[in-house]
């Protein structure tokens, strides 16, 4: 028989026991439970918060953007542009500039204020910044404290603005001509040298030269009335030498002398107000308070750290010895047409309307006494004319005399311009609508002088000075390209094709430095073998061919270094970032700014 020991009967003690490691191993259970539950809520919670924040919205050599990067850069600018507004409201309420001139001020910093952009600036900025600070990593340049800090004041501190009015007179060849004469340079130059004379001396008022070269066809600076308003040194986008004269003048309604400028015109200026340096002694505070003080802190110090590269870059590109080509060009200007518009035509134009109005003309009966009024008017014009062309500016800007308020604004002169651009429906905003003046200046063998009155059945009766003819641009350059190619002389094909300022003195351009011209005009010269010439460039601004006759290491002249410095460190800017390796989350980017600008 088996032996079995007998059951022992589980005492209460034992129960006890082994209830409470079970309640003590589901407590264990539960805590693990609930610590990875909390652990995964956790997870979710950071993944969204790094996808909206802490996700690169661009990376720059793998360097990250963070979307946050990005948001806290677009709260300091816009803190920055609010405060300029609010500095520019106090120089307004202080009377130190006037209603006009805060609302062009003001105008310009809204434009940068719009949501659809100003986040896209914000991260151009950071890009550049990080392919700055990349540079000056592998360099060794630095910033400070000290030197942020100065950064900072410098942000407070509206340098000082200057109302400036710029009058200029052009030594207009004689078409089809491109290159004035020595005679037409020193007759610009003393007519310049006269309306300086006369101001200062009190015998015309600015308005009255303003208004007279006007009509001459000179129609200011950067083709304005010649009133450039406020303006800071920097903004001024002048020939270097004439923003000095011009920041040099010591009171208002002074003149400066006659600077005769880069692109061959002879300019002087004047400034109506003078609007000394402001410091906003609250401008730090004021960011802070809109934007994060960390996040306008480090801003400053990429800037700090920006303008200590900009330097370095100076230093050697500017100042420092460079490699630089003696270059010669042959310039043609783009044109106002296309391919295949033929011929370009150079006039001064009037139009004598019925009702003096040109917007009404063809709904009006050819019978209507009011064509035969404007016909009257046009015969008188063309009668005084003939026995004095010179009078063709005054007459056509005068608008109780000329009906078209367009060309009347420039006293009747047209830039050089096709067929096609002369006769075309005018509704397409760049042609004239003037189909029968477009046969007139066509016929052979017209001679230039006044033609006209010739009649326009929807505008009126049109009275033109016609100056001449010349090939199309893409022609006019290819023929020079011939004839370069066939051994012809270079200076002889400038003075008969270049509109460069330069063509009077053979197309010399003197020493050209990197940087100092657009990017394939710069690869053309530097690409092109010593004493060959180039291909022809091409790009919106016109067409070219070089020359190079030497090449040096050399350090720049005055002139050149104040050109440079104007260009050459936004260009190597350019530069390094487009050969940076940049990635950017085009979505992403877009997505922000709804985020910025709720609807409600």
């Amino acid at each position: 028989m088996t032996f079995r020991p007998p059951a022992t009967k589980p005492t209460r003690r034992r129960t006890r026991q082994l209830d409470t490691r079970r309640t003590i191993f589901l407590n264990i259970a539960f805590g693990f439970a609930s610590v990875a539950a909390v652990a995964l809520l956790g997870g979710v919670l950071f993944a969204n918060w790094y996808a909206d924040h802490g996700a690169p919205i661009a990376s720059v050599n793998g360097v990250a953007i963070s979307k946050d990067a990005v948001r806290d850069r677009a709260a300091v600018n816009m803190a920055r542009f609010d405060r300029l507004t609010a500095d520019y409201e106090v120089l307004r309420n202080q009377g130190r500039i006037t209603q006009d001139e805060y609302s062009s001020l003001s105008n310009a910093l809204a434009a940068n204020e719009d949501p659809t952009t100003v986040y896209q600036n914000a991260l151009n900025q950071l890009t550049q910044e990080q392919a700055v600070q990349q540079y000056a990593d592998k360099h060794g340049i630095k910033v400070t404290d000290a030197d942020v800090d100065a950064q900072i004041a410098e942000d407070g501190t509206q340098a000082e603005m200057r109302h400036v009015m710029v009058i200029e007179v052009d030594p207009t060849p004689t078409p089809p001509s491109s290159i004035p004469t020595a005679e037409q340079l020193a007759a610009a130059q003393k007519k310049a040298q006269d309306y300086v004379d006369s101001i200062k001396s009190g015998g015309k008022k600015w308005a009255d030269v303003s208004t007279e070269t006007s009509a001459a066809g000179n129609i200011g600076a950067q083709g304005t009335s010649g009133d450039l308003g406020l303006s800071t040194r920097d903004a001024l986008g002048l020939d270097p030498a004439l923003v000095d004269a011009i920041f040099n003048l010591k009171n208002v309604n002074d003149v400066t002398a006659v600077v005769n400028c880069d692109d061959g015109l002879y300019r002087f200026a004047t400034v109506t107000s003078i609007v000394a340096a402001n410091k906003d002694s609250g401008w730090k505070d004021a960011i802070g308070q809109t934007a994060s003080g960390d996040a306008y802190r480090s801003s400053a110090r990429a800037e700090a750290l920006t303008s200590a590269v900009k330097n370095s870059i100076e230093s050697q590109l500017v100042s420092g010895p460079t490699t630089q080509r003696h270059v010669l060009e042959i310039e043609v200007s783009p044109g106002y047409g296309q391919l295949g518009d033929g011929p370009e035509y150079k006039l001064k134009i009037m139009v004598f309307a019925p009702n003096h109005l040109t917007a009404s003309a063809s709904s009006l009966p050819s019978t209507d006494q009011a064509w035969v009024d404007a016909k009257t008017r046009a015969d008188a014009a063309v009668a005084a004319l003939k026995s004095d062309p010179t009078k063709f500016g005054t007459l056509a800007r005068d608008t109780t005399n000329n009906d078209d308020p367009y060309v009347a604004s420039g006293g009747g002169e047209l830039p050089w311009i096709p067929g096609p651009t002369i006769s075309d429906d005018p509704s397409s905003g760049t042609a004239l609508g003037l189909p029968s003046l477009r046969l007139a200046v066509a016929q052979p063998g017209l001679a230039p002088g006044i033609i006209g009155p010739i009649l326009e059945q929807t505008m009126g009766y049109v009275v033109a000075d016609y100056e001449g003819t010349r090939p199309a641009p893409a022609q006019r350059i290819a023929d020079a390209q011939i004839m370069l190619a066939t051994g012809a002389d270079f200076a002889t094909e400038v003075a008969q094709y270049s509109e460069a300022a330069d063509a009077v003195k053979g197309g010399d351009m003197g020493w050209v430095s990197r940087y100092l011209l657009p990017t394939e005009l710069e690869a053309a010269i530097f690409q092109t073998p010593v004493g060959g010439t180039s291909r022809v460039i091409q790009n919106s601004n016109g067409y070219w061919i070089f020359k190079v006759l030497a090449e040096e290491t050399r350090t720049a002249d005055a002139a050149q270094q104040a050109r440079l410095k104007l260009v050459t460190f936004n260009a190597w800017l350019i530069e390094l970032t487009d050969a940076a390796n940049v990635w950017t989350d085009t979505a992403a980017l877009t997505a922000l700014t709804p985020a910025a600008t709720p609807q409600g």
